[in-house]
């Protein structure tokens, strides 16, 4: 790593993933990074502390026990800021913190102010350690806890400034902490992103199966119907109308590459017009009017699917004689209404219904700013749906839509991350103009300097948030000329290069310039201020000081910000995991469809092929066919409609599914051994629930390779088991109450179960055994309904 100095920049553009090994290397090595950086940062402040004391002349046992002290200051402190401490009792945060606190004021003792430097990792450790209002009220007491320790040793201004800096330091230590955690969680949340993309694609598939094939399936039923009640006497006719279910079973097949593909934009004229063939097939008077004309794409694909769902339950669920369909441009508002005279409501004629039938196409029109509104009024039946002209764009086909649980501008991880950046970095140019107060400046010659830190901190702001390298050269380059400008212009009213000002524009070149040549010019920053300050006259020991502190902000700024860039690396891999995910759910999706509705639509095209060539010579034989076409049709509709409703509920054959995609997505081996046709109907869903959690904790609390899922059922009771490999000791998950796997142990126990985890037979490894009896569940629901 030493002999390569552009290597940091390339391994972070090698965490935007190209595959299932990637996407998972990607965000471990995030981890990592995001974890030897805070530790970076952290060291610096050490060495810059120790520096400190040294130049202000500590030596001999002093310094030696100055210097124990602030090794363990540093050890408790990085435990702080790289665990996940709020999990740890609150017996060993106790002990933790107080440690740190004896060890951090004991030194006040024999150095005297100085020892004041390392009371700002306390402050940062009790933001870390301590949950709700509490903590903010112990930060508060170390900074009252500096006044106490100095107050007979320093005058007023220099009792303020060790607050101010002990307070400051601690909000630092807490923001780069919390960036580290915060690329921890948004590591562990891979899973359950991955895992909410696939159940949002069950779901649009439950609603395209009845939207789109319910509606095909249904037109073709409605024609054989009528081509069968026409022979023998209207042979021609019914042959036409066959020519129709020939037409409508080539488009049902591709409408299931659809389902399982996500999209395909439909057009209303054209729905229109099936629309009017099928009513006039079913015999009805029609009257068809359309002045709505070169709608954008997902508009009118979305009004196309309300029109194609409207007349499906026209002809399903009513009795209606005439049909009135129109559509329209009013206003910037596109209108389509469709009125029967058949007035007896369909089943899921509500908006807000089960997620079936016309419930989804409230939800469709939602999507694009729209309503869908149902009445009865004067024997007819009328459902209205609008939307705005400008809805259009919001119809996108699922793998261009944004990820789940994401704001359509930035994600909630990304806004914290940038947050905490600005106001560390701020925190840094606040702390340069308390740094110059004590050099008792005139009031116009400090208001340049802090006009100067401005601009500095300004620039530096832009640069940790928008990703310089992909800057055009001239923009990076006049961005780190006004910062080389700011930062040496006080030199004309100061005299002396002050605090680590020097180190905003080294961090700036680390973060901008790529290479060798960054860390050059890094270290020739450091050169410049060494050598400013030996020309000013300034010792040799104070010279040093402020060229290690400059050269360790530069280091500390360009922390922060890879930092707040490792969020958005990370935030890119789980969204690449998701986008897998969903792809191997459709793959499974389109596999169960051809199972399901392949061999159907086959045989229903054969079958009707065939009755057409008879007609109309023998009318006899192709009404037999007819009528296996109607009896496969009515099959192939009851399907539909069972796996819709199986898309939309939890099993365990689902949850299977989902594991194996979600974990190897994730690159992660997955063996599985479930046999779901022999698990008790009763158990399904607790067993589903169960491997659900399972797989989050493998996902959260692992490092692993390899997953295996087994189930095993004997008679009544069934034992379901998870194991997986890289999980050290100190990261298994416990079943404590509060918690997801103490919840279901809390859960299976409620049924006569019983849950077991911990360590595995092999080093490293996890297992979680789930036991249940649907007996047990049976017995307890017969006693508690003899109790009612």
């Amino acid at each position: 790593m030493a002999g390569d100095a552009g290597f940091p920049h390339r391994w972070l553009a090698r965490l935007v993933p190209r595959s299932h090994g990637e996407a998972r290397a990607g965000g471990l090595g995030a981890l990592r990074m995001a974890r030897a950086v805070t530790a970076a940062v952290l060291f610096g402040y050490v060495v810059n502390v120790s520096v400190f004391v040294w130049v202000g002349g500590l030596r001999g046992l002093g310094l030696a026990g100055f210097g124990l002290c602030l090794a363990v200051v540093f050890l408790l402190q990085l435990a702080h800021s790289t665990g996940d401490t709020l999990a740890w009792t609150v017996r060993t945060r106790a002990l933790t913190l107080s440690a740190q606190a004896v060890v951090t004021f004991t030194p006040f003792l024999w150095v005297g102010p100085q020892a004041g430097t390392i009371a700002g990792f306390l402050a940062g450790s009790m933001l870390l350690a301590v949950a709700g209002p509490l903590r903010w009220g112990l930060y508060a007491a170390v900074g009252g806890g500096v006044l106490l320790a100095l107050w007979s040793q320093v005058a007023a201004v220099g009792l303020l400034y060790a607050v101010y800096f002990t307070l400051l330091t601690g909000l630092m230590v807490y923001g780069v902490s919390s960036l580290a955690t915060l690329v921890d969680m948004v590591h562990a949340a891979r899973g359950e992103l991955a895992r909410m993309a696939v159940v949002q694609e069950r779901l649009r598939v439950a609603r395209d199966l009845h939207d789109l094939l319910g509606h095909d399936l249904s037109a073709m039923t409605v024609k054989s119907e009528l081509a069968y009640r026409l022979l023998p006497g209207a042979a021609e006719r019914s042959r036409q109308e066959l020519q129709d279910v020939l037409a409508v079973a080539r488009r049902s097949l591709a409408d299931v590459r659809v389902v399982a593909g996500g999209y395909r934009p439909m057009s209303l004229a054209a729905e229109l017009a099936s629309a009017e063939s099928m009513l006039v097939a079913a015999e009805m008077r029609v009257r068809v009017r359309c002045s709505a004309e070169n709608l954008p794409e997902g508009l009118e694909t979305v009004l196309a699917v309300v029109l194609r769902e409207a007349v499906t339950n026209v002809l399903r669920h009513s009795k209606a004689q005439r049909c009135e369909i129109e559509a329209a441009v009013d206003k910037g508002r596109v209108r389509l209404c469709v009125g029967n005279d058949g007035v007896e409501p369909p089943p899921s004629a509500t908006p807000c219904g089960n997620g079936s039938g016309l419930g989804n196409l409230g939800v469709r029109l939602a999507a694009i700013g729209g309503t869908l509104a149902i009445r009865i009024e004067d024997g007819w039946f009328r459902l209205t749906a609008e939307a705005p002209l400008a809805g259009g764009t919001a119809e996108r086909p699922p793998e261009e839509a944004a990820p789940p649980g994401e704001v359509a501008a930035q994600p909630w991880h990304l806004r914290v991350a940038r947050l905490i950046t600005v106001v560390v970095l701020t925190g840094y140019g606040l702390l340069l103009v308390v740094n110059v107060l004590a050099l008792e400046q005139p009031v116009l010659e400090l208001a340049g300097f802090a006009g100067c830190v401005a601009i500095l901190v300004g620039a530096q702001i832009v640069l940790s948030l928008r990703d310089p390298r992909s800057w055009p050269v001239w923009a990076r380059g006049g961005t780190l000329a006004l910062q080389g400008a700011v930062t040496v212009l006080p030199l004309l009213w100061i005299g002396t290069p002050w605090g680590s000002i020097g180190g905003f524009l080294a961090g700036s070149l680390l973060l901008a310039l790529a290479g060798r040549r960054r860390w050059a010019l890094y270290a020739a920053v450091g050169l410049g201020v060494l050598l400013l300050s030996l020309a000013d006259g300034q010792p040799v020991e104070w010279s040093a000081y402020l060229t290690i502190s400059t050269l360790l902000t530069g280091l500390v700024v360009y922390g922060i910000s890879s930092l707040s860039g490792l969020v958005k690396q990370v935030d890119q891999a789980r969204g690449e995991l998701a986008r897998m995910a969903v792809t191997r759910e459709r793959l499974r999706v389109a596999r169960d469809l051809h199972e399901l509705l392949g061999h159907d639509l086959s045989a229903m095209t054969v079958k009707s092929e065939l009755a057409v060539r008879l007609l109309p010579r023998f009318a006899g034989r192709a009404k037999a066919e007819i009528a296996d076409v109607l009896d496969i049709a009515r099959r192939a509709v009851a399907g539909v409609r069972a796996v819709a409703s199986g898309y939309r509920h939890m099993s365990l054959a689902a949850e299977v599914d989902s594991a194996v995609s979600t974990l190897t997505a994730a690159g992660i081996d997955v063996h599985v051994d479930v046999p779901v046709d022999a698990i008790p109907d009763e158990l399904d869903a607790v067993l589903a629930m169960v491997l659900r959690e399972a797989v989050t904790n493998v996902l959260r609390h692992s490092d692993g390779t390899e997953c295996r899922i087994a189930a095993e059922a004997a008679g009544h009771e069934v034992r379901l088991s998870v194991s997986n490999d890289g999980a050290p000791p100190s990261r298994l998950p416990v079943l404590e109450g509060g918690t997801g796997l103490g919840d279901l142990a809390a859960r299976l126990r409620a049924i006569g179960g019983r849950l077991a985890a911990g360590a595995g037979a092999g080093e490293g490894t996890f297992r979680l055994v789930a036991v249940a009896s649907a007996e047990t569940l049976l017995t307890r629901a017969d006693s508690r309904g003899d109790q009612q």
